[in-house]
């Protein structure tokens, strides 16, 4: 919307990302709070759950033992 790099959309204009600065700028923010139109609040950044493996073996853990 304003050329400004995009790392974690804040608002969704019709499935669209809007970042923070630009969404508070043009007053995205509460509008997408209250719902109207095409307008969605971004679920922010959520780090994904990590899982262990037994089958993999760790890439450096003979480094590590060392």
């Amino acid at each position: 919307m304003c050329n400004r790099p995009l790392f974690t959309a804040l608002v969704f204009i019709a499935g669209m990302p809007v970042g923070p600065v630009c969404a508070r700028r043009a007053g995205l923010v509460e509008l997408a709070r209250k719902k109207s139109g095409a307008l969605r609040l971004g679920r922010g950044h959520v780090p994904a759950a990590r899982r262990e493996d037994s089958q993999t073996l760790d890439l450096f853990a003979e480094v590590s033992n060392a």
